[in-house]
């Protein structure tokens, strides 16, 4: 699965994703981002210069782990 999931970002944003494109693949805000970068909330990233960027199949293995997780928390609440 997380295989399709990296084909698509990748076609869309290449081998990074920055924090802003990165908002938009979870559908949240940039200061959500942000916080989440703080407290260590987010698939993993490089600090070049002033940017912070997240590899592609990061970012695709992270989606695939966070749909998982949501799967699981409905599965059990039904």
């Amino acid at each position: 699965m997380s295989n399709n999931i990296y084909k698509s970002l990748y076609l869309d944003y290449g081998y990074m994703l920055s924090k802003t494109d990165l908002a938009e693949v979870l559908k949240v805000s940039l200061s959500t981002i942000n916080r989440r970068l703080k407290n260590g909330k987010l698939p993993p990233h490089a600090n070049i210069g002033d940017r912070v960027l997240f590899p592609t199949e990061g970012v695709a293995v992270f989606l695939t782990q966070m749909s998982g997780c949501q799967l699981e928390v409905v599965g059990g609440e039904l």
